[in-house]
């Protein structure tokens, strides 16, 4: 049965994901380009979103730290679209979905389609992302009290024509490397893992008693 592979370290995780999360309120917040241009409710909206992610994460994945560490992540790709329309208590609801929306998905793609999607980078940025889009046209509404100016029907239509232009750029991309180049090690290879067969290095260097 194939499963989700475990984090090789937990601590580089953790660093990573939180780097992340620091230099994210950089590019979403200072995206105005100005300093007198700066939003705080950008600013607010993106640590609701983050820590409705973190708690949602938490809960639906049990506690696993893999989870934990890209929870955060998931709340703020999905507030991106919105940071500047909805009401915190909206970032803080997009976020909580996004987190468990994350969690699932991740397990999915893994442990149902197989697909080796380590870094779940398509439930975290695609999926997470796609739902922060839609969410901007429901809590960005003018009624429930914001400033509004989005509608919900051209944020999916949005949404969908960016899913489609992603499905068939990599339809194309994937395809031409499939049949010029393969998208598959060899068994062997696949066995000891890309780190050793095309980098020589083990993401467990701590483990290998031939250093």
């Amino acid at each position: 049965m194939v499963s989700a592979h475990p984090p090789s370290s937990i601590p580089f995780l953790a660093l990573g994901a939180w780097i992340l999360t620091v230099g994210w309120f950089g590019f979403n917040v200072m995206s105005a380009q100005l300093i007198e241009d700066v939003s705080g409710l950008v600013a607010v909206n993106s640590l609701m979103a983050m820590v409705g992610g973190t708690l949602a994460a938490l809960v639906v994945g049990r506690n696993d730290p893999g989870f934990i560490h890209n929870g955060p992540l998931a709340g703020l790709v999905a507030v991106c679209a919105g940071s500047d329309l909805m009401h915190p208590l909206g970032a803080l609801t997009t976020g909580a979905i996004a987190g468990a929306l994350f969690v699932r998905m991740f397990m999915v793609t893994q442990n149902r389609w197989k697909i080796d999607d380590v870094l779940g980078v398509w439930p975290l940025h695609g999926l997470c992302g796609a739902w922060g889009g839609i969410a901007a046209g429901i809590f960005g509404a003018k009624a429930l009290g914001v400033r509004g100016g989005v509608d919900l029907a051209a944020q999916l239509l949005g949404t969908l024509g960016g899913v489609a232009v992603a499905v068939l750029g990599s339809l194309v991309v994937y395809g031409l490397l499939k049949q010029f180049v393969g998208l598959r090690l060899d068994p062997e290879a696949e066995f000891n893992g890309a780190d050793l067969s095309i980098h020589k290095i083990s993401a467990t260097a701590e483990r290998e008693i031939n250093w």
